[in-house]
């Protein structure tokens, strides 16, 4: 029996998964016109659910933690336990839609199930309703996964099905699982090395270490420090032409008008919650390289200093740009044009990957007080069962200390903010909504 491995990355994820962390991505997207009826909606996904068999696959141990997990057919797949419904309250608005996210990415994934989920949502203002994402790291690896929402919205109002006649192949035995793992060890000495390694010291304990060494107590609280299960999580989105002027005034580049944005959006959330303003900050921002500048599924993530000590977003924004530009060019970064021109509505996995890329720079270094994962995405329409996609949004997952990170997605002509915060420590999260609305108010 031939079977597929997690990869040791993916193992680390896991390892970094506890009740305070959930490594998983989400998506949020909202469509206008009349909402399509459910089952329809859930026809669509069985359509496409073929097409990725991750999302028909759980993880499985082996016993003894003998080697790592490895991915089974999941006998008792069921469509409708991943594909849910739900309603915001009566006049709920924007922010109730923002409450439910929060909650969504608050919740771990059940480990015994295929990991990932999508919400439809009904009850949102002015005749809208939105499908929200929801997928593990493991899966979207940018090879044998890909997001649920890249996988069912099309490009076009035309619906392509899709079917297939699934038969699961039966759930190896523990016996099975150990054989396995017994013959894949005997006849490769550097697996036997590795196996040997991690008797010692296990990705558990490595993830451990880490957390434990995540300490910044020269950082504001808002930013970092310990973190509880809870996350709290705001939208805003900001037009191409605002970015656009700040781009042509400057030579910068869109990701660094992006970077100013957030900076003042995190000054102001330092002085809302009266906390000492520095200098600076430090987010990690991954990049999509190729040394042919085109995309190949290599993502790098890079040190940037936010200059949260000034206060004018033209300044702020010479400062970011002037330590960004060398430095994307010897990592020889992927045009934000080239990305969105890619095949499909690919923005929601070149987001995880960038996040993957974060997280994976974040287990060597415990420097960085955010994240910011800006992924480039279509200019071109994109529908679900004919009705047209109005704003695509992410929502990152916190990892170890910490507290914020934010997601930026462009689509059409807006460039879509997700900010997501620990519940404890960033309720008023929404000041940095507030602050980069101001910023380009300003401008």
């Amino acid at each position: 029996m031939q079977l597929e491995r997690l990869t040791a990355e993916d193992r680390t994820f896991f390892a970094l998964e506890n009740e305070y962390s959930a490594m998983h991505n989400v998506t949020v997207a909202v469509f206008e016109g009349p909402e399509p009826d459910f089952d329809a909606i859930a026809e669509r996904v069985a359509e496409r659910v073929p097409l990725v068999p991750r999302f028909r696959q759980r993880v499985l141990s082996v016993p003894f933690d003998f080697d790592k997990p490895v991915w089974v057919d999941d006998p008792h797949f069921s469509l409708s336990y991943h594909v849910r419904h739900t309603g915001l309250p009566a006049r709920g608005g924007r922010d109730a839609l923002d409450n439910l996210v929060g909650r969504i990415l608050s919740q771990r994934l059940d480990r015994g199930k295929p990991l990932w989920e999508i919400w439809v949502v009904s009850g949102l203002q002015r005749k809208r309703w939105a499908l929200i994402s929801k997928a593990h790291h493991s899966i979207i690896d940018g090879v044998s996964g890909m997001d649920p929402l890249t996988v069912v919205v099309d490009r076009d109002r035309t619906p392509r099905k899709r079917r297939d006649n699934w038969n699961p192949q039966p759930l190896p035995s523990g016996s099975d699982l150990v054989s396995n793992a017994i013959r894949s060890v005997a006849f490769n000495p550097a697996r036997q090395a590795r196996i040997a390694r991690r008797a010692i010291e296990r990705p558990l304990n490595s993830a451990k270490k880490f957390i434990e060494s995540q300490t910044a107590p020269e950082t504001p609280p808002p930013l970092t420090g310990d973190i509880g299960p809870h996350r709290v999580w705001h939208s805003t989105s900001v037009g191409f032409s605002e970015v656009n002027k700040l781009r042509e005034e400057s030579g910068a580049t869109t990701n660094d008008v992006i970077l100013a944005l957030l900076t003042c959006g995190y000054r102001a959330l330092l002085k809302t919650n009266d906390a000492e303003v520095p200098g600076y900050i430090r987010t990690l921002v991954p990049l999509a390289v190729s040394a042919s500048r085109s995309f190949s599924n290599e993502i790098t993530a890079q040190r940037v200093d936010l200059p949260t000590g000034l206060s004018d977003l033209r300044s702020i924004l010479a400062a970011v740009s002037n330590q960004t530009g060398e430095r994307i060019d010897q990592t020889h970064a992927v045009s934000g044009s080239r990305l969105a021109n890619l095949d499909g509505f690919a923005a929601p996995t070149l987001y995880a990957l960038g996040v993957r890329s974060a997280t994976r720079e974040g287990l060597r270094s415990g420097d960085i007080q955010t994240v910011t994962v800006n992924s480039p995405g279509p200019a071109q329409e994109i529908s679900f069962l004919g009705q047209p996609m109005l704003e695509v949004t992410p929502a990152m997952p916190l990892v170890a200390r910490t507290r914020i990170a934010t997601g930026v997605v462009s689509y059409l002509d807006r460039f879509h903010f997700g900010i997501t915060g620990d519940r404890d420590a960033n309720d008023d999260i929404d000041a940095v909504a507030a602050g980069i609305k101001a910023a380009v108010e300003d401008m």
